[in-house]
């Protein structure tokens, strides 16, 4: 995830946290607990890294033939680049301030923690695996960052809105994992594998969102506060 990322996630998460700091902390705890202990997740996951890798085994022949024949059209592959990087979450986090007011913290909070989470659990992952592109720069390769984030969306906005926005929304993150194989950003491994972990991270905290909502204890709408927090690395 990109250092402007990362400044607009903290200023929108600075923003909800008008709210209870406790009430903030333990949704998100629950939230991260379901990526993993939900079996579905669990299969997503589990899918998403043997998919991964098997795909290594053809990794650099994809690379080859998108190179040469290309995926996409210049434009498109452009437009993919700006909404897995940029467009996205903004996007998201507009149709939700300007949509129905009702349970607005609740719903802000829900996309910001699982955008920010899911960055944290990529870039972690990265430089972990320390991948280097298949354009040769070192080596953040592996997740891809844009393909996860953008399944995160995905979920979020299924979740949000129902199948048909979610199904619009998934092939949003689809044409952006097929970017950034056309554009030599990333293998096809990378984006198999961030597909799997932007959609498990999405789904556990839409499950706890909607344990929420059904809990008679929602927290009444705060009042709003705007502070920006910005990394130093």
């Amino acid at each position: 995830m990109n250092q402007h990322k990362w400044i607009s996630l903290f200023i929108i998460f600075g923003i909800i946290n008008g709210g209870s700091d406790d009430s903030i902390l333990g949704y998100f705890t629950e939230s991260s607990s379901k990526i993993l202990s939900n079996q579905s997740n669990q299969l997503i996951l589990g899918s998403a890294a043997l998919a991964a890798l098997a795909a290594t085994k053809v990794d650099h022949q994809v690379k080859s033939y998108a190179q040469t024949k290309g995926l996409l059209s210049d434009d498109i592959s452009h437009f993919g680049d700006m909404y897995g990087g940029r467009w996205g979450h903004w996007l998201l986090w507009s149709s939700i301030y300007n949509g129905e007011k009702a349970k607005l913290f609740e719903k802000m909070e829900f996309s910001t923690l699982a955008m920010v989470t899911n960055g944290i659990l990529t870039e972690t992952m990265k430089r972990g695996f320390g991948r280097k592109r298949p354009n040769g720069s070192c080596c953040k390769s592996f997740p891809s960052g844009h393909t996860s984030h953008s399944f995160t969306i995905a979920t979020i906005v299924n979740e949000l809105y129902g199948n048909q926005m979610g199904i619009a929304a998934y092939c949003l993150a689809v044409l952006v994992a097929t970017s950034r194989i056309n554009d030599n950003k990333h293998y096809l491994s990378d984006v198999l594998f961030g597909a799997g972990l932007g959609t498990a991270v999405g789904r556990g905290f839409a499950l706890a969102y909607r344990d929420r909502l059904n809990d008679n204890g929602i927290v009444p709408f705060p009042q709003l506060s705007f502070k920006i927090y910005i990394p130093l690395n």
